[in-house]
């Protein structure tokens, strides 16, 4: 039945628009997961560099101070200090260069990688857009869908129309489906041997003992 079928795409639209705005919020996390890897290798190189400007202030110290030593053991001491700390700040460039390297490279990736997920953003988006026209489109036919049930219903006796409506209470559609080798081709399970004979017999409605929906012979 078409109002059967309205109502139940109708139903599945609240799921659809879910799962789609989970796609579009996870992909949006993929960006800002990437803008935080830049933002960590940038902050991680703003620390070598300041780390780096104390210790070449450090060594410059150091070498004022030699300036004004007498002792030699003290002047042999800064010395040593100041070996130590250019051996500190020879590491510390290796690690700026190393990060500057790694920073471009994540920041090129954190481009590439977010025009290509917005590319897929914007296709998601443009199908909420679709359920949003359908969601429309659907509540617009189920007016005349059930205009066209219920001039179909003024057809049909009443007590045939009382059993269809207590048998379709809880089922999907369909509810009227074929008997074919003793089995339903709503379930498809078999049924018993009564009401086999009453459907061959089709003086009434009957329905399938396994599943409920209304029966007819289909030889």
């Amino acid at each position: 039945m078409n109002l059967q079928r309205i109502e139940r795409e109708l139903a599945d639209l609240p799921t659809e628009r879910i799962a789609t705005q989970k796609k579009i919020d996870d992909l949006n996390a993929e960006i800002e997961a990437g803008k935080q890897r830049v933002k960590e290798l940038e902050v991680r190189s703003k620390l070598v560099e300041t780390e780096m400007s104390e210790a070449e202030e450090q060594a410059l110290k150091y070498k004022n101070q030699q300036l004004l030593v007498k002792k030699n053991e003290e002047y042999t001491a800064l010395t040593h200090e100041i070996e130590t700390t250019q051996t500190k700040i020879s590491g510390l460039e290796e690690q700026e260069i190393e990060l500057l390297y790694e920073l471009d490279e994540a920041r090129k990736k954190q481009s590439d990688d977010e025009t290509a997920i917005q590319e897929k953003i914007e296709a998601e988006s443009r199908f909420l857009k679709r359920l949003d026209e359908k969601e429309t489109n659907l509540k617009g036919e189920i007016d005349a869908a059930k205009q066209a049930l219920a001039k179909a219903e003024g057809s049909v006796e009443k007590p045939m129309l009382a059993v269809y409506r207590r048998v379709s209470r809880g089922l999907k559609f369909p509810i009227i489906v074929g008997l074919q080798d003793g089995k339903c081709k709503g379930c498809h399970m078999k049924v018993s041997a009564s009401v086999d004979v009453e459907v061959r017999k089709g003086n009434e409605i009957t329905t399938c003992d396994n599943c409920g929906r209304i029966l007819y012979w289909d030889a």
